[in-house]
């Protein structure tokens, strides 16, 4: 056996030799993962833009031997500040990457997504990857798609929630009907080209349309999550896209599902060819009609995050011309809220145009004597009362409260000096209907709220109403032509 050289024997040399050995090892036991677009490697010198279809982007092992992988997490980090951590790689390929992109870029230039994994072996060894990636033109509500048919057109309508939230399920389940805190975002809607005004077109089982299709129905394509702070931001940038820089915001009332809400308000967009930016509020209806008594319980409770809502909607956004609808129950909510917001910032009424109180679930007596004089001295801005004889869920009502509702003109007429009452006791209702719902599935109340947006006029010079008169009071009726 030879004798090892003295020189070998030294510590700096033996360091070495293990130095290079560990290399040797680690190269041989390497592996990787990387960022895959459509099952195609994604290459670092591309930049992630809204040009890519972001659910096909994943993270996959990419070479070396997995099975002597033990664990691989994964942390993204934008522009060295926002980091979001996942325990499992996997857990990537389930994240919204562009909502959390909406949320976290400071700036419309380039910036800089790094991937780091985190790659335990099984031999306990650790090996750290990093990826460079850049980021651009993230900043559309709406990704557009090359392949886009004609036969709909998207919408982004925005809302606010304080509804229980779970990203783990369908559209139709993420927000239930537990209370919760106030939560931000906007969702991506399409109205079929076949749209017919006031209807939420759905898949019929008596047509055999089991599922849905945007050249038929209404469909929601996306629900977007935003922290506060881009909430309104985004909601300003479509505010300014709007030539009289408008906006709405509309409060639904029971027994009404946040889905519900989002088709609802998109509908009404749609139909009444609103041009600036819709918003609706959704707060924890059970939809259900057996739970009517439990939706009162949560509308009181939701007021207070209603009127901190209103205060920064009407504040926080660069709105000229602001429309605040509220329908049944949410015109509780709604007449409370506006009236604590502007006694204490009187500065914020000159941007509201008008107030429309559809169908109000509150007692008739209440609303003369307490409600509508408040509205009318403190706010000072336009009002327009819609009611009905026809609305069965408000007769229902009264029979449960012993007290007649504001929007129901079955018994007598509400009528208040300062708000313009229209009855809307002639319009179509459907055959199985409740006639509740006339202010937004109704062509001929839909066709007198769009005059009223698109002209200003008062009531005494639209051509739709028809002016009538009682020993005391005026008030007007739908010239009904549907």
């Amino acid at each position: 056996m030879k004798n090892i050289p003295n020189f070998l024997l030294s510590k700096k040399w033996l360091l070495l030799i293990l130095f290079i050995s560990t290399i040797s090892f680690s190269q041989e036991n390497s592996v990787t993962y990387e960022l895959f677009n459509n099952n195609e490697l994604f290459s670092k010198k591309k930049c992630i833009t809204d040009e890519i279809e972001f659910s096909s982007l994943e993270v996959k092992f990419d070479k070396g031997d997995a099975a002597l992988v033990k664990s691989t997490s994964l942390t993204i980090i934008l522009n060295e500040m926002f980091e979001e951590h996942f325990l499992d790689y996997k857990e990537f390929n389930k994240f919204n990457l562009r909502e959390w992109l909406l949320n976290h870029k400071i700036s419309k230039n380039k910036e800089f997504l790094v991937f780091d994994y985190f790659i335990l072996l099984k031999d306990n060894t650790i090996q750290r990857q990093k990826r460079k990636y850049c980021v651009k033109n993230i900043d559309k509500l709406i990704k557009e798609s090359s392949d886009q048919k004609e036969e709909f057109i998207k919408l982004p309508i925005f809302f606010a929630t304080d509804r229980d939230y779970n990203p783990d399920v369908g559209f139709d389940d993420q927000f239930g009907g537990e209370r919760s805190d106030l939560k931000y975002g906007f969702s991506v809607i399409s109205i079929p080209k076949i749209h017919k005004v006031g209807e939420i077109e759905a898949p019929s089982y008596w047509k055999l349309e089991f599922w849905e299709d945007p050249e038929k129905h209404i469909v929601v394509h996306s629900i977007n999550m935003l922290n506060k702070y881009n909430f309104y931001t985004k909601l300003s940038e479509r505010i300014d896209q709007s030539p009289k820089k408008r906006t709405f915001l509309f409060i639904h009332g029971f027994n009404v599902s946040f889905i519900d809400a989002a088709k609802r308000t998109a509908q009404m967009t749609y139909d009444l060819k609103f041009d600036g930016a819709p918003v609706f509020y959704s707060w924890p209806s059970q939809a259900s009609v057996s739970a009517y008594t439990m939706d009162e319980a949560t509308i009181e409770w939701s007021e207070k995050k209603i009127e901190n809502f209103l205060k920064d909607y009407l504040s926080k956004t660069n709105a000229e011309e602001i429309y605040l609808i509220a329908h049944s129950m949410g015109n509780r909510a709604l007449t409370k809220a506006i009236i604590s917001v502007v006694s204490e910032n009187p500065e914020l009424k000159s941007k509201i145009k008008e107030i429309i109180l559809a169908a109000p679930d509150i007692d008739a007596g209440v609303f003369k004597r307490d409600i509508a004089p408040k509205m009318v001295s403190i706010i000072s801005r336009p009002i327009t009362l819609y009611v009905s004889s026809k609305d069965v869920a408000l007769q229902a009502s009264h029979v449960v409260h012993g007290a007649a509702r504001a929007g129901d003109s079955n018994d007598s007429i509400v009528v208040v000096d300062g708000i313009e009452t229209i009855d809307a006791s002639s319009v179509d209702t459907s055959l199985f209907g409740m006639g509740h719902s006339y202010i937004s599935d109704s062509p001929s109340i839909i066709e007198d709220i769009l005059d009223l947006i698109k002209t200003s006029d008062r009531a005494d010079v639209r051509d739709q109403l028809i002016k009538m008169k009682t020993d005391e009071d005026v008030f007007w009726e739908i010239n009904y032509k549907n």
